[in-house]
């Protein structure tokens, strides 16, 4: 079933990614650079207080709702916990811009970027109270009640960002549309939850989780730092313009990272689950399967992209983007791939209750991303020279830290549960090479590539791979029907019609 799951998580998230590169397409062609720039720093200004909003509890949420507490009263500490944090962050932000002004007279960076901000501030506050029910349908493994309602919104956003960018309507209806969407999504999750319990918060649950969620909360103030203060350095140290062309290759190459980042939000509570239970063996199997399913799709892709991303960025993003994104966009793919290939690992050390040893290797692991980024963005600070790389020294920070954090989280995951490294990554990777220099070679063959011929190239790259993987008996077809099964568009839509019209069950599965 988790399969199942899994696959319904991913295609949804395929399918959100895709509709965002239509509304990507027509703002990058018709809005530019230097609007998807004051967007981006928007969110992630905001995104630097972000952490404010949960300081750990959703995790903690997942944790104890996973290992078969009253669910009930998990809700109803954690909604309380939420809303209250929320306010308090939403208030962080709001002084953060209006105490230098007003005190001390010093304006934001624009009045575009300060109205976009605020804009920006209310959906966010919109989109966490919709987290409090996504992250309670994520710890019942409810992957549909939370999908249907990303893709209903994500529609609405698409829609209204077209219509924006197509009639030049400017960068604030651009953020409005955020609101609309955010507010649309709100109402599908309280549609889904009807049914589920709410009970008074509990003080022992209040204790349970503020154990959990202390080490968390520094794994949430530097992840949401390190993942953003790559913008705001751009923007302070550069040009709004480049936060724009650094902003739209990291969206291109999150399509990637979405993949992980689904399966995650199952991964985490299973294996949980299994450490609850004592089942070290299927948490060691998890991540080896994990790890080669990750391993056999990244790879390809990522060689793919390595071969033709300026083509890509062009085609996807214009010509004003053609030069410096597809650089990032490659260095950031890399970076996915390192990422998901690592993320089992990763996750068994909170999910198996070595929380402090988590928050440890977070701090070491984004704490050297930020200090990267100071050293690779600027071309100087405090008036000491440094190496000015701006959004391609950003890239780089992001993945060289990824390699670090990788090799960490591998070392403590093997002394907790003794899971080794899936070796066959190396014919993956082997394979995915071949790939590469046969499409190189027939690549070369033409003047020029047109969007047309990206398909065909990908349809020849992946026959290769393929045949390559059942040669060296690493693919064969028992698991091709597997795939072709759990991928089955009529068994999905059955498995979400009957997640659906179940509503809530008090058993968890």
């Amino acid at each position: 079933m988790i399969a199942r799951k899994m696959s319904f998580s991913i295609f949804s998230k395929f399918f959100n990614q895709a509709l965002g590169f239509v509304s990507l397409y027509f703002v990058a062609h018709y809005m530019g650079p230097e609007v998807m720039g004051i967007i981006a720093f928007g969110t992630a200004f905001i995104a630097l207080f972000q952490s404010f909003a949960d300081l750990g509890f959703g995790t903690a949420h997942i944790k104890r709702v996973s290992e078969g507490k009253d669910f009930g009263t998990c809700n109803g500490t954690y909604f309380s916990v939420k809303f209250v944090l929320n306010i308090l962050m939403t208030l962080a932000v709001l002084l953060s811009v209006l105490i230098p002004k007003y005190l001390f007279h010093k304006n934001f960076i624009s009045k575009e970027h300060e109205m976009v901000l605020y804009i920006l501030l209310a959906a966010n506050f919109i989109g966490n109270l919709s987290m409090m029910l996504i992250t309670t349908f994520s710890a019942r493994k409810e992957v549909v009640k939370s999908s249907l309602a990303q893709i209903t919104g994500k529609i609405v956003l698409v829609g209204g960002k077209v219509i924006v960018a197509i009639c030049g309507f400017g960068v604030i209806m651009l953020a409005g549309v955020s609101v609309i969407s955010a507010a649309v999504i709100l109402i599908c999750y309280i549609y889904f939850f009807k049914g589920y319990p709410i009970k008074m918060p509990n003080k022992e649950y209040f204790k349970s989780y503020l154990s959990f969620a202390i080490p968390v909360i520094f794994m949430g103030f530097i992840s949401k730092y390190s993942a953003n203060l790559d913008k705001i350095m751009i923007q302070f140290f550069w040009t709004t313009r480049d936060v724009g062309l650094y902003a739209a290759s990291k969206q291109v190459s999150l399509v990637l990272g979405s993949i992980p980042k689904s399966s995650g939000a199952l991964i985490f509570p299973t294996i949980s689950y299994y450490y609850s239970k004592g089942n070290i063996e299927a948490i060691r199997n998890l991540s080896y399967k994990t790890e080669r399913y990750f391993s056999m799709l990244f790879f390809p892709i990522v060689g793919f992209i390595s071969l033709f991303a300026k083509q890509i960025c062009l085609i996807l993003l214009g010509p004003e983007f053609s030069l410096l994104a597809p650089e990032i966009f490659v260095i950031l793919s890399v970076t996915m791939l390192i990422y998901a290939i690592g993320q089992p690992y990763s996750l068994q050390i909170p999910a198996t209750n070595h929380i402090k040893l988590a928050a440890v290797l977070s701090v070491i692991t984004l704490g050297t991303n930020i200090f990267l980024n100071i050293i690779f963005i600027p071309k100087e600070i405090l008036g000491i020279k440094v190496l000015g790389m701006g959004a391609v020294g950003a890239a780089y920070a992001t993945l060289i830290s990824a390699v670090l954090g990788s090799i960490l989280n591998r070392i403590y995951a093997y002394k907790i549960t003794k899971s080794k490294p899936n070796l066959v990554i190396f014919i993956h990777l082997f394979a995915s090479l071949i790939m590469a220099l046969v499409l190189y070679l027939i690549s070369n063959c033409f003047r020029e590539i047109l969007w047309y011929h990206l398909p065909l190239f990908a349809l020849i790259g992946g026959a290769i791979y393929l045949a390559i993987l059942i040669f060296m008996r690493e693919f064969n077809m028992k698991e091709l029907r597997y795939f072709l099964d759990i991928l089955n568009p009529v068994k999905l839509k059955d498995y979400a019609k009957r997640e659906i019209q179940e509503g809530y069950k008090e058993i968890y599965d």
